[in-house]
């Protein structure tokens, strides 16, 4: 099993395909990564640091865009969603334009900074925009295939990265970057753990060890889509469990939103539980696991969560 940062998973795919492919163009707001300097430094021309001036920023995309560039913008998570709102709805999703926002700081990621730089409202926001593809990276697979999503997919997209190490699932679905969603272990079960993002591995491990405690066995699904994906084939899936929890490291505006948009056309309504970040403001300041306890979001709560929804067979 191999780990990598997603920031250098993002970025060193881009540097690949952008060797052969002119057109794409990365304008960073004054914020930095590994693998981004080494485009920097191969690219210098097809490279801007705009500065700490978001909204400029996308409109600067969008006419590059409009010219036939494929644009890269890349900044921190609500200063390229919350603070960018009307440019990204009016300047790029309504023109159709081939600009990609490549959010870092997903969920609490920047933790130590407080609420100003927690990525919790942004899906809520971004999914309010028609045309506006969701990606959100899980593991170094599907951050790279999003380079190549973008790509073909030439339109805009808004793309959540971490910026810590993620191992690489194994998974049972091939077809799982089409299908917008991975299944991460055996689906002959009567229980669903339902995830997205860096969290997924959270869950994934809570649910190894209550089949070791318990016996029973839990299928677990990591949406890497969180506006198109084969919704159908997801909502088919879905129906066969009699019970899914959904864990999100967002307010319910992310992963449980788009799930409640499946659950309107399906029989899934009565059978499922969200958990997520409780609506409050976080004024607290510390490292992103502690904070994650704090919340009911650690290995130990998850745990215990899917303990009390599974613990007893149907």
């Amino acid at each position: 099993m191999t780990s990598m940062d997603m920031r250098d998973a993002f970025f060193e795919r881009l540097l690949e395909v952008a060797q052969d492919d002119s057109r794409i163009i990365v304008l960073s707001a004054d914020h930095g990564a590994l693998a981004l300097s080494k485009f920097e430094s191969k690219f210098s021309s097809r490279y801007i640091n705009m500065g700490i001036a978001e909204q400029n920023m996308v409109g600067v995309a969008a006419g590059l865009a409009n010219s036939g560039k494929v644009v890269f913008i890349y900044g921190i998570s609500p200063f390229v969603s919350l603070r960018v709102l009307e440019q990204l709805t009016v300047d790029v999703a309504a023109m159709n334009l081939a600009v990609n926002v490549i959010s870092v700081g997903a969920g609490l990621t920047y933790s130590t900074d407080s609420s100003t730089h927690l990525g919790l409202q942004d899906i809520g926001a971004i999914s309010s925009i028609p045309g506006m593809n969701i990606l959100n990276s899980s593991d170094p697979i599907n951050t790279k295939a999003f380079v190549d999503i973008a790509l073909t997919n030439l339109g805009p997209n808004y793309i959540r990265i971490e910026k810590e190490k993620l191992d690489t699932f194994t998974r049972i679905n091939s077809g799982f970057i089409e299908d917008g969603y991975s299944i991460l272990s055996e689906i002959n079960s009567d229980f669903c753990v339902v995830s997205t993002g860096a969290l997924t591995h959270i869950c994934l491990n809570a649910t190894i060890e209550f089949t070791k405690l318990s016996g029973i066995s839990v299928c677990v699904i990591d949406v890497h889509n969180l506006k198109y994906p084969k919704v159908d084939s997801l909502a088919k899936l879905l129906e066969g469990f009699k019970k899914i929890v959904s864990f999100e490291e967002n307010y319910l505006s992310g992963l449980a939103s788009f799930l409640s948009k499946i659950y309107s056309n399906s029989n899934i309504n009565n059978k499922i539980t969200s958990i997520g970040i409780p609506e409050e403001f976080i004024f607290r300041s510390c490292d992103r696991e502690s904070l994650r306890k704090t919340l009911g979001l650690s290995y130990d709560e998850i745990l215990e969560v899917i303990q009390d929804n599974f613990k007893d067979k149907p």
